[in-house]
């Protein structure tokens, strides 16, 4: 054998025993947990094209009912990353839990105030019921914005149930046992197809609130810096994707949500792929939003007004866009 062929051979040799290496690395697992909200698409799309495994994560969305619980699984360190709303995990933060901000994908969700046919006005709504998933959710400050933006007090005008997921709400509704619900588009659109009545669209309103956040805890992300940042990179690259490929985003909404309507899924897409941000930093004007919305049953929280640092961390996200 010439020496020419003896490099090529020692070359491709090393080269499978890298791979060979590589592969057989096992994948650090990480279980993320989410909402049923659109918003969380760009983790299931990450997740799908292969982004995290390129950091070595084998990232498992996990499905939970209220950003409340998910919270609490932050704050406990069974969950290192979720998708959370903002208004669960202010509310922990100020009461002295350890949850922090990371990345909000999107600066609103388009949510219908959907009213029953017979109702013809706001007004009508006076007495009558609603429903959210749980108090504290992200479809509690929605709600709450809606009644505020129709001209009603959330605290006194309508009784508000707790029925712990949207399938639930959009049944309730359905059926007459409530007047009203804030629905996101998949759960909105076939009340919309119907033709009942829309008294507001939030995101035609300039109502701020970061939805499916990427939260994380402070003790965590002063551990494991690196993993926090090459996390935010794949999930960065993830919404990249969804703005360019909108049917690679579609075949990851119907596979996580378990969607068989084309048109829900492709109408639920395209609504949020317009919205998604490129560079997913926590809106401070969202925080502020939250803030003012939860004074009202814990007037101590005005401290916070003006002062969004304790809530978010800018920094892993910063350096994540600038070495991508």
């Amino acid at each position: 054998m010439t020496r020419p062929c003896f490099i090529v051979l020692n070359a491709v040799l090393g080269l499978f025993l890298l791979s060979h290496q590589v592969c057989g690395q096992e994948l650090r697992r990480i279980m993320y947990g989410t909402t049923a909200s659109p918003s969380n698409l760009p983790i299931w799309v990450a997740k799908d094209a292969g982004y995290f495994e390129k950091y070595r994560f084998n990232v498992e969305p996990v499905q939970i009912r209220g950003g409340s619980l998910i919270t609490l699984a932050i704050i406990t360190g069974d969950l290192p990353f979720s998708g959370v709303g903002a208004e669960s995990v202010i509310a922990a933060r100020a009461a002295g839990g350890d949850v922090i901000l990371l990345a909000c994908p999107i600066d609103t969700d388009p949510v219908y105030l959907i009213t029953r046919p017979e109702i013809k006005s706001a007004a009508e709504l006076k007495g009558q019921a609603s429903a959210i998933t749980r108090y504290g959710s992200t479809t509690h400050f929605y709600l709450r914005a809606a009644l505020r933006h129709v001209g009603l007090n959330p605290d006194k005008d309508m009784t508000i149930l707790q029925l712990g997921a949207g399938p639930e709400m959009v049944a309730a509704l359905d059926v007459g046992r409530i007047a009203a619900a804030a629905l996101t588009t998949r759960y909105a659109l076939p009340f919309l197809q119907r033709g009942w009545p829309v008294l507001v669209d939030l995101s035609t309103t300039d109502l701020v609130y970061p939805s499916s956040c990427v939260t994380s805890s402070r003790a965590f992300i002063r551990a494991e810096p690196k993993v926090t940042e090459d996390f935010l990179r794949a999930y960065v690259a993830g919404i990249n994707l969804i703005r360019k490929d909108h049917r690679f985003a579609e075949k990851s909404f119907a596979k996580w949500m378990r969607e068989k309507d084309s048109n829900i899924v492709k109408r639920t897409v395209g609504a949020y792929a317009k919205l998604f941000k490129p560079a997913p930093f926590v809106p401070d004007r969202g925080i502020e939003n939250v803030i003012q919305d939860l004074i009202r049953a814990r007037p101590d929280f005005k401290e916070y007004i003006g002062w969004p640092e304790p809530f978010r961390e800018n920094g892993p996200l910063e350096r994540a866009l600038k070495n991508p």
